[in-house]
């Protein structure tokens, strides 16, 4: 039994050691997509810094912006995370039908943050309202 705890012990520390390289670099160096994405949205907001996050199965980068703005994009330069807890995400970054459907259920809020992945939107509004949309536009969940 001891015998079977050390080998686990060291595997798990072999895992941690080579699982996860996180590190600040140059706004240069993130992919192309992500870099005109904060240009082509966030014109004129100085980025503060960028990461890049390297594991075993994937890379991802998180940038933040000077106006408090976060962003996660994955090793293609996409977005799958946006969030400004301060003044709200841009309206054009979001699908027009999700936009659509807030402002006419909520007309006087702003959008806090936005998520994606593979499956869906994850919409977290500034009255507290969390909803969850298809890929193409349809509320699939709704927490307050």
């Amino acid at each position: 039994m001891k015998r079977f705890i050390v080998i686990c012990a060291m595997v798990l520390g072999v895992v941690s050691m080579a699982s996860a390289d996180e590190r600040p670099i140059e706004v240069s160096k993130l992919p192309k997509a992500a870099q005109a994405f904060i240009t082509n949205h966030f014109e004129g907001v100085p980025v503060l810094y960028a990461n890049v996050d390297r594991d075993l199965l994937d890379t991802d980068y998180e940038v933040r912006l000077e106006d408090g703005t976060k962003i996660d994009f994955n090793g293609s330069g996409e977005w799958t995370d946006i969030s400004n807890k301060k003044t709200g995400i841009p309206l054009k970054i979001i699908p027009n039908k999700l936009v659509d459907y807030v402002k006419k259920q909520y007309p006087e809020v702003h959008f806090l943050s936005i998520e994606r992945d593979s499956r869906d939107y994850e919409i977290k509004l500034s009255n507290g309202v969390e909803l969850t949309f298809t890929l193409d536009g349809k509320l699939i969940g709704f927490d307050d």
